[in-house]
């Protein structure tokens, strides 16, 4: 609001507060009697009270706190995507951000909120495709048509339903345009989360192979729970066979003083 505009709504404010502090005051004056000094006290403080409340309600105050409140409080900007060092993967990622300042703008003028949750989520996809080239500069041109005409055609899809909500067109072609924008930006969602899924491909084989390649492994050394439990159960096994076999099972001492009669009878069994 300009300065000229405010001085105006102040002006106009303390007009209707000092002609509604009059009126006050001659209604008093005319129920009850003006004998006493407290009685024109009272008079004139209900007046300027009225004249006050009149005032501030004119000036419009009440009105446009909640909105100075918000106009404090920051808006939540566009995250800003990293860059790549890559030329060609540089140029895709700024036009995506680019692309991001319009979805968010879209979704700021659009006061729905189905399909303001739907654009959150459009914007959040995108960040993360557009990271992940700068990530991985050469799937840059795996996102072209994603770039050429996914993302343009929302923003067309958009803008058009826009343009006819600030236009005024009939609540029952609205409700229908909606409707199809509602289906039109699912179908959007799905297919940037399919490209997402796609570029991360190569990474899921890579991890598929290496863990292919750790089982191999773990197997081939005995670390894994099969070959640990046949080594385990192939100990008892073969000491049961050497029973049955008849090899001699030595009776290990148990104190000092056995060691030393062990030792001494295995001495005068070899002389």
């Amino acid at each position: 609001m300009s300065k000229k505009n405010k001085n105006k709504r102040k002006n106009k404010g303390f007009k209707a507060g000092l002609i509604t502090g009059g009126i006050i005051a001659l209604l008093y004056s005319a129920v009850f009697p003006l004998f006493r000094i407290s009685d024109f006290l009272l008079c004139g403080g209900l007046a300027v009270l009225a004249g006050k409340i009149i005032s501030i309600m004119a000036s419009g105050l009440d009105l446009t706190t909640h909105n100075k409140q918000d106009a404090k409080k920051p808006a939540n900007d566009v995250e800003e995507l990293p860059l790549s060092g890559d030329e060609t993967a540089d140029a895709v990622i700024a036009k995506g951000q680019e692309m991001l300042h319009q979805i968010r703008a879209e979704n700021d003028a659009i006061p729905d909120a189905v399909l303001s949750g739907q654009m959150d989520e459009l914007e959040r996809l995108c960040v993360q495709i557009f990271k992940t080239v700068a990530e991985k500069p050469m799937k840059a041109s795996q996102i072209r048509k994603f770039m050429n005409y996914y993302l343009p055609t929302t923003l067309k899809m958009l803008a058009s339903y826009r343009t006819m909500e600030q236009r005024g067109v009939s609540a029952a072609d609205m409700a229908e345009a909606r409707s199809t924008l509602i289906r039109g930006m699912g179908m959007v969602l799905t297919a940037c989360q399919k490209q997402l899924d796609n570029l991360y491909k190569d990474t899921m084989l890579d991890v598929t192979t290496d863990i292919d390649v750790l089982e191999q492994m773990l197997k081939r050394d005995g670390f894994t729970e099969g070959e640990l439990g046949t080594t385990h159960t192939k100990a008892p096994t073969a000491t049961s066979a050497q029973m049955q076999q008849g090899t001699p099972v030595i009776n290990t001492p148990k104190s000092d003083e056995d060691f030393v009669s062990f030792y001494a009878n295995r001495n005068v069994q070899k002389k």
